[in-house]
């Protein structure tokens, strides 16, 4: 009983096997045809936005959590205000 078991299991497998390789070789022959008969399109470039790629709507967003890219800046530049310029050893600080 157990050897059925494994024959039939072996048999599956080929068979799903067999047909995968099928399946693969399918679009292959069919994309070059494909190709020929429709021009390609022009690539359309995408908005550039910050982080993930989605920007809220203004009803999305939650004050104080929610920061648009122009707020991001403001802060950016806030804090490098602050900050003071790095010495080099060996030369002569800028006079601003």
């Amino acid at each position: 009983m157990k050897s059925k078991t494994c024959l039939i299991a072996i048999l599956l497998a080929l068979g799903l096997a067999a047909c995968d390789k099928q399946e693969a070789a399918a679009p292959e022959t069919a994309a070059p045809a494909a190709e020929a008969e429709t021009p390609a399109a022009p690539v359309a470039e995408p908005a550039k936005s910050g982080g993930g790629g989605y920007d809220p709507a203004d009803d999305e967003r939650v004050p104080g959590i929610t920061v648009s890219k122009e707020e991001i800046e403001k802060q950016l530049a806030e804090s490098l205000a602050d900050t003071p310029k790095p010495t080099v050893p060996g030369e002569e600080p800028k006079a601003e």
